[in-house]
């Protein structure tokens, strides 16, 4: 009796194995019931370029998504260059670009379509007690010569780089502007911000901060005092006029033909809602 038990035992474990072994070699699903394979990258639609684009472009994005499809993304600042190798390259469908593509750009297939204006400002941490500052005085600060705001607080200077879109309009305003920049990098001046965000951060953060950002940094981020230059201020009138001269373009780049999902996009920012996002958020829209 224990040997039959035994062996009805072993009997058991043996069908066991064996069943487990044919469950592992079971045929695939039919194709109609496979899970859905991940999404290639080829199909996500990345916008993407200069720091200054993104506040609007990323608000645009977010009120298109929630009508449309595929839904845009907008990563973190590649800045205009680097869109403009990336959709030169192909890799890119739309790209953000914050200065005008130069005549070898242009050469080489690409496109540019303004969809907005942003204001230059001069702007100061919140606490600085100084209303606006004069060209002059910009220079002299920039120089070294002007260390104080009218309380007797110092002031604590942070500029852009050389090739900073911002920068490239400002030297052609204020003469002697691209000088002071240049002797500032190069002898370790002033602290230098690369990013957008870095100079809004450091604007908001630190006490008697002066330097130059942009209208949707501040109006997206707070903290920031606007200065008026000369007297003017960066009101969208203003802008718009040209009484205020500290303007940058905002534009999409591409190459060839806008792809249909591109065109969706750009006519949505171009639409009442989108042109309501835009000056909510501190641009100015195109006529």
């Amino acid at each position: 009796m224990i040997l039959c038990n035994r062996i009805a035992l072993h009997a058991a474990i043996l069908t066991l194995i064996l069943l487990a072994g044919c469950a592992g070699k079971s045929s695939p699903l039919p194709a109609a019931q496979q899970p859905p394979a991940a999404q290639p990258a080829a199909d996500r639609f990345v916008v993407a370029g200069s720091g200054t684009n993104l506040p609007i472009t990323a608000k645009l994005a977010t009120a298109y998504n929630e009508k449309n499809a595929p839904a845009v993304e907008v990563p973190k600042s590649i800045g205009s260059d680097g869109a403009v190798k990336a959709v030169q390259a192909g890799t890119l469908e739309l790209g953000l670009a914050s200065r005008p593509l130069t005549a070898a750009e242009k050469a080489a297939g690409l496109k540019e379509l303004p969809y907005a204006r942003v204001a230059i400002v001069f702007a100061a941490n919140s606490g600085v007690p100084d209303d606006g500052v004069t060209t002059a005085e910009i220079l002299a600060i920039h120089r070294g010569d002007k260390t104080a705001w009218r309380d007797g607080s110092p002031i604590l200077v942070l500029i852009r780089g050389m090739h900073d879109s911002a920068n490239q309009v400002l030297f052609g305003l204020i003469p002697g502007f691209d000088k002071l920049i240049e002797q500032s990098i190069a002898q370790k001046r002033w602290q230098v911000m690369y990013h957008d965000i870095d100079m809004a951060d450091a604007l908001r953060a630190k006490k008697g901060a002066f330097g130059h950002t942009d209208s949707t940094q501040v109006k997206v981020n707070g903290g920031i005092k606007v200065l008026a230059v000369d007297g003017k201020t960066p009101t969208a009138d203003a802008v718009r006029s040209g009484a205020y001269p500290y303007v940058k373009q905002l534009t999409f780049i591409y190459k060839g033909e806008l792809t249909p999902r591109a065109k969706a996009f750009v006519a949505f920012t171009a639409s009442p809602e989108g042109r309501a996002i835009i000056t909510d958020n501190g641009g100015t829209t195109l006529e």
